[in-house]
């Protein structure tokens, strides 16, 4: 299939990007300036490569109990993880990113309001005030705290209970997420 030939009607987000991995592996999906300093070291994700992390984030929150209908909170800075994040959490069940210049109180708020019990959060590796400051409303809204660790080249999301080193759990691995 060519760039130019349409793809038939999917039935989801995500089935369209299964779609695009299959018919343009290599095609790129998209490209991230991840340091502004260093802008002409981009990260560029082909289709393949953006369908293998938004399934392994799907199937990552499928094993920590996420169905459909429920809703995943997601809060951070707008890196390629969070949105990557944000399709594997409208693949596993809904997504419901909130800003992370909202207060404390009203990230928890919209959390309750949505009845999320995962928040996805901007790790203490990428921003230590904002992490401590989802765990707290996390604890407040009586959501888990998942977030990704390990750099760059690490596929390990983790679970926090706390704000004390975190146990990782590793995903499941199922070929795609549940529907």
């Amino acid at each position: 299939m060519t760039a130019s030939q349409v793809l038939p009607r999917p039935e989801s987000t995500y089935q369209l990007l299964l779609d695009a991995a299959r018919a343009w592996p290599d095609g790129i999906a998209t490209q991230w300036i991840p340091d502004p300093g260093a802008y002409t070291d981009g990260l560029t994700w082909t289709y393949t490569d953006l369908a293998g992390t938004v399934t392994r984030i799907a199937n990552g929150l499928a094993s920590l109990g996420v169905r459909r209908p429920d809703a995943v909170t997601l809060c951070g800075p707008n890196t390629s993880q969070l949105f990557a994040a944000t399709l594997a959490a409208q693949a596993a069940g809904i997504a419901a990113p909130v800003n992370p210049a909202l207060s404390g109180e009203g990230t928890a708020e919209l959390i309750r309001r949505t009845g999320s019990r995962i928040l996805v959060a901007a790790g203490p590796e990428l921003d230590r005030q904002l992490w401590q400051r989802l765990l707290a409303v996390a604890r407040e809204a009586s959501a888990l705290p998942v977030s990704r660790t390990g750099g760059a080249a690490s596929r390990r999301w983790c679970r926090h209970r706390s704000s004390s080193p975190p146990p990782c759990h590793r995903p499941g691995r199922r070929s795609a997420p549940p529907r």
